[in-house]
């Protein structure tokens, strides 16, 4: 494998790689051009383990990354990772890496960027993207299971999209209105995330929070006297979640209206949209369907990278 690290003047032919990808790049493809419209992009480091035709593509938060211009070659992407600086105090949020993984047999690949990619983050990394089948393979490429770096999640998530064709523009009930989240829904949008204490185990939520509210596409259903009663985001590696509706006001279908009104928002920026499902949640299934989504033909599973 001879690592190539993407620089700008590439961009427009990675994007185009992982389009031809779909739908199994849907992570790496929908993060990096939702990066790529904000500006955000400079903050990541982009490996393939190709190039220009590449099966493997880690893009990984990078706080020391100034996109110089290091040329292509082990060496050289090594020697170029090497001197990136950044302040580890000022973190503050998980690192990840949206990833794209062609199979199986391109795993001794994906663990090689990936542990490239980690010489300037702190761990763990929190790796999004891969099937099922590929983290499977991943962590059978160690002999003892519990001394594997790759801890993948429990379950799987099974993985939607909203075809634009599928969406259509909500009715907000009355007594109700539309907003986004903010600072002043920092601590709701915590407290109703069955992960929160989970992750606050390694960084801030709150600042994880305000990235995001700062950085995607978010929708907040309020009563008209500014209380928040519905709320969903689009997260960091692309999918939107996080959707919550405050237990008194369910049964209002403001759930339905909160996601729809996201997916407008979203497709009016051309962006994809796609969902990942926890696969014993029936309910979350049931929902999507419901509203449009058509599951794709594989599934996901997070992974976490300790080292």
């Amino acid at each position: 494998m001879e690592p190539h690290q993407i620089l700008p003047a590439e961009y427009d032919i990675l994007e185009q790689q992982m389009k031809n990808a779909l739908p199994l790049s849907i992570c790496a493809f929908v993060h990096f051009k939702s990066m790529r419209t904000r500006n955000l992009l400079e903050r990541k480091n982009i490996l393939v383990n190709s190039w220009p035709d590449p099966s493997v593509v880690v893009i990984v938060d990078n706080k020391g990354c100034n996109q110089q211009n290091p040329s292509s070659g082990t060496a050289n992407v090594y020697k170029y990772m090497h001197i990136a600086i950044f302040d580890m105090q000022d973190w503050g949020i998980l690192p990840s890496a949206v990833t794209f993984c062609k199979g199986p047999e391109f795993v001794r690949s994906l663990k090689a960027l990936i542990q490239l990619a980690s010489k300037n983050v702190p761990s763990p990394i929190l790796v999004v993207g891969c099937s099922t089948d590929v983290i499977d393979a991943l962590v059978n490429l160690y002999e003892c299971k519990a001394s594997c770096p790759f801890k993948p999640a429990q379950e799987n998530a099974l993985v939607y999209t909203l075809p634009p064709k599928n969406i259509s523009p909500p009715t907000i009930p009355d007594g109700f209105r539309v907003s986004e989240l903010g600072e002043r829904h920092i601590d709701p949008v915590k407290k109703s995330w069955r992960y929160s204490e989970e992750y606050e185990q390694f960084f801030s939520m709150d600042r994880w929070l305000r990235y995001h509210f700062s950085n995607f596409p978010t929708l907040c259903i309020e009563t008209e006297d500014g209380v928040p009663v519905a709320w969903e985001l689009q997260q960091d590696y692309g999918a939107v979640g996080m959707l919550h509706v405050v237990p008194e006001y369910r049964r209002k279908k403001l759930g339905s209206v909160v996601t729809m009104a996201l997916a407008e928002k979203m497709n009016n920026e051309g962006q994809m949209v796609f969902a990942c499902v926890n696969e014993k949640n029936e309910t979350g299934k049931t929902f999507h369907e419901t509203n449009g989504y058509i599951r794709l033909a594989f599934d996901l599973c997070f992974c976490s990278y300790f080292f």
